[in-house]
């Protein structure tokens, strides 16, 4: 009779032993749904693209610090079906949100109207991005952006050597993307959002790789040179050995990029057609009068270029003529470059 007591007992500690474990993950799921990553009521925005997955999604979530758990946060989805259709769209969370009601906005497919989808091509001079995000809804007053840009203070690496007194300091930084911006964000958070990137792409490709004879902000420079004048993919790496050949031999750059540049600078505009007295422009950006690398980047180039500046071709050519089909000639003899150009006039 004792024994029997006793077996039932412990029968009875063990379902409750086993009922308490079952429930252990039940109760923390339950938790995880319902408690927020943090009080902090921070704005976060999370693309979904066409096709996203629902893994995709869990992990920019949890990269996002919206979510705790990708192991909840699947089986959330999966079992409200959202593992297999999600809607895309700019979604707008904040940090104090329940992970439900985070998951169930995505299910809901609530996608944030406000959202202005911009890209920024590769090339683009601060003017010329203003004049976009001016197009497209995103600022009202482009002055005021152009003169954040020259008077925001931004905390980055490297912005710290840029020269003060450079007429763009941004220039050549505010890193040609697509990106998401909300009807409220104002000059200074759009101009940090594109900081942010081109630091992303700094730490990645520049940080410590430059050699003692070219800076971070040089190979920027040379960079958007080369973003100026390559139309190629290809050609950007030879057309980046060129001008450091031209550099090593303290021969003049001669980019009609940099002529571009100069004259929006100076006038306000570009030409689409440069004549011999454009080329004589008084400008630190004019590589036809000045030395060595111009003032400053002439555009923001894209990570491609960057790459090209970084590691130029190992080529031996100092001139290169546009053939017109995007393409161009390449040759170590100015008396061949010579030619060539004039029978590209006939």
């Amino acid at each position: 009779m004792f024994n029997r007591i006793n077996k039932t007992i412990a029968i009875v500690i063990f379902c409750a032993f086993m009922a308490l474990l079952i429930s252990i993950p039940f109760i923390m799921y339950n938790k995880f749904l319902n408690t927020p990553t943090s009080k902090k009521n921070k704005e976060v925005q999370l693309k979904v693209d066409l096709g996203a997955t629902s893994d995709s999604v869990i992990k920019n979530l949890y990269d996002a610090g919206l979510v705790s758990n990708k192991v909840f946060s699947k089986i959330y989805l999966k079992k409200n079906g959202l593992d297999k259709k999600l809607m895309e769209g700019v979604y707008v969370f904040n940090t104090s949100m329940k992970p439900r009601d985070i998951f169930d906005k995505l299910i809901n497919g609530k996608v944030d109207k406000g959202i202005r989808n911009v890209t920024i091509p590769e090339g683009y001079t601060v003017k010329q991005i203003a004049d976009k995000l001016l197009k497209d809804g995103v600022i009202k007053d482009k002055e005021k952006f152009i003169n954040e840009t020259k008077n925001g203070k931004f905390d980055y690496e490297f912005l710290k050597d840029i020269p003060k007194d450079r007429p763009s300091p941004l220039e050549g930084y505010l890193f040609p993307d697509t990106y998401d911006f909300s009807k409220d964000t104002n000059e200074h958070e759009i101009i940090d959002k594109m900081l942010k990137r081109f630091d992303e792409v700094y730490k990645k490709t520049l940080k410590g790789k430059t050699n003692k004879n070219m800076t971070p902000d040089d190979v920027v420079i040379l960079a958007s040179i080369v973003e100026g004048e390559a139309k190629l993919d290809s050609e950007r790496d030879i057309i980046a050995g060129v001008f450091m050949n031209r550099l090593k031999m303290n021969q003049k750059l001669e980019s009609c990029a940099t002529v571009q540049y100069a004259l929006e600078l100076n006038t306000g505009s570009r030409k689409d057609v440069l004549y011999n007295k454009d080329l004589q422009v008084n400008s630190p950006y004019n590589t036809y009068k000045v030395g060595g690398l111009p003032a400053g980047p002439i555009c923001n180039p894209g990570q491609k270029s960057i790459e090209a500046a970084l590691n130029p071709a190992n080529v031996d050519y100092l001139y290169f003529v546009a053939k017109g089909d995007g393409s161009h000639y390449f040759t170590k003899d100015y008396d061949d470059f010579l030619k060539f150009q004039k029978n590209l006039k006939h």
